[in-house]
């Protein structure tokens, strides 16, 4: 063991300038993400939109962006790392310029696809390229930078979205996701020249893959139940996988009990923390009436303490192990739905201290569940599992965001009293308070994941 880990430490030949480059992506990929969801009602007058078309910016991203981390994670088994990081980060570039010069929605619409079609490359790699080239000893610390990158983005996108939005324009955001590009060379430098192998890819799975997810995006984005036809596809998807060669997924992967705790956790965890984030901005809006840039400002110093955070909890990693971070992480995250449920309504300064406790929480999880997976499955299972991960997170993601808005626009949510809560406000107390039994969920899902896996190491 000692031996393959001295190889890779050559492989790589600078591991802080690959962390710069990891941080500089997620952070970027993220902010994109955010930043344009803040932008929206500005694209909506400009473009003269409803509001349904205008959802079509976030949900097609949204799609290409989920199967493309699957088709990425399955091409890092077969082709350089390096060189996909390179067209990916051209897509998102092309994309990006496009972007800037969009005169009409279809054109904006089409660089939005492309973007997306890049940036998920980010979200699959960067993981990979950890678990692959750093050495165990010292996974977690790269775990806390991207970890840390991520929750960074998650805060400065709305406030960075928000002011440029508001004084250059939506279209200047474009120019903001072009740094990105910048880091292609230290990939071409950094990482190994591999050798390519020839597989035959498994496109007509990922097809059936990419109907079935469209089919569920859409449902959660617009609530119509004729698409849900689409998931029909999921079951073809199934049946595909386990009678090809090279499938897309590896069928055995979808059977491990393990895996599916990971990724029913992973669900659960992007479920609340977009939820947390739907969710907060709303209630300072029209409970304490803040402004757009004031919610920014509120949301973004518990995001950078959280960032800061992070780098150390990684290091923590790497000393105690992923199996406890996770619990840990779980755990801040139920205290956090706990106080916001009870406590967020006193004042705008609770919002701050709780969010900051959920970001840890969030943070903690999700540079724990890919260094589990790192070590709990082969290298060829692990990359297909993190963009199954991705996936199913995202989609939790989605389904947060969905549920949060649904539980705010119901009128009989609205009339049942909670305490604490005034009269107008109590969904968001029930909205925190779903979030707080989801925690609980996973925990006990987490729990349920320890004892397996203690079990089969004592086997």
């Amino acid at each position: 063991m000692e031996l393959a880990e001295s190889k890779l430490d050559v492989r790589v030949k600078s591991e802080k300038l690959l962390y710069v480059g990891l941080f500089i992506n997620v952070l970027i990929i993220v902010m994109n993400t955010t930043m344009f969801n803040v932008a929206i009602p500005e694209i909506i007058v400009h473009f003269s939109l409803t509001p349904s078309t205008a959802s079509w910016i976030v949900t097609s991203y949204s799609v290409v962006f989920a199967v493309g981390t699957v088709l990425y994670s399955k091409l890092s088994q077969l082709k350089s790392i390096s060189k996909l990081f390179t067209i990916g980060l051209s897509l998102f570039g092309v994309g990006s310029i496009a972007g800037v010069l969009a005169v009409d929605f279809t054109v904006l619409l089409f660089s939005r696809v492309i973007q997306a079609s890049g940036a998920c490359c980010v979200a699959a790699l960067g993981i990979v390229i950890i678990s692959r080239y750093i050495p165990v000893e010292r996974r977690g610390s790269g775990m806390g930078v991207v970890s840390a990158a991520s929750t960074l983005g998650f805060g400065l996108g709305p406030l960075v979205g928000g002011f440029i939005t508001q004084y250059l324009g939506w279209s200047f955001l474009f120019v903001i996701s072009l740094v990105a590009v910048l880091t292609v060379p230290i990939y071409l430098y950094n990482l190994p020249k591999e050798q390519s192998l020839v597989k035959p890819i498994d496109y007509l799975g990922l097809a059936y893959l990419f109907i079935g997810v469209v089919s569920i995006l859409i449902f959660v984005t617009t609530s119509y139940f004729v698409v849900l036809i689409g998931s029909v596809f999921f079951i073809i998807f199934w049946f595909h996988i386990k009678k090809v060669k090279n499938p897309i997924i590896p069928s055995k992967l979808l059977s491990n009990k393990v895996f599916i705790s990971t990724v029913l956790i992973g669900f659960l965890i992007f479920f609340a923390n977009f939820s947390l984030l739907f969710l907060s901005p709303l209630l300072l809006a029209k409970v304490f009436n803040s402004s757009s840039a004031m919610i920014g400002m509120i949301i973004f110093p518990g995001a950078m303490l959280s960032a800061i955070l992070s780098i150390y909890i990684g290091r923590l990693m790497d000393q105690v192990g992923s199996t406890f971070i996770i619990g840990l992480g779980i755990s801040f995250l139920l205290v956090s739905t706990s106080l916001f449920a009870l406590f967020s309504h006193l004042s705008f300064v609770t919002v701050i201290f709780f969010y900051l406790i959920s970001s840890i929480g969030f943070s903690s999880i999700t540079m724990g569940l890919p260094n589990f997976l790192s070590l709990y499955l082969n290298s060829e299972e692990f990359a297909s599992s993190i963009g199954v991960l991705q996936l199913c997170q995202f989609i939790g993601g989605a389904f947060g965001v969905s549920i949060s808005g649904k539980i705010l626009d119901s009128q009989f949510i609205n009339t049942i009293e909670i305490p604490f809560w005034n009269s107008g406000n109590q969904a968001f107390g029930i909205g925190f308070l779903l979030l707080c039994i989801l925690s609980i969920v996973a925990l006990i899902i987490f729990n349920f994941l320890k004892t397996s896996t203690q079990i089969n190491t004592n086997n």
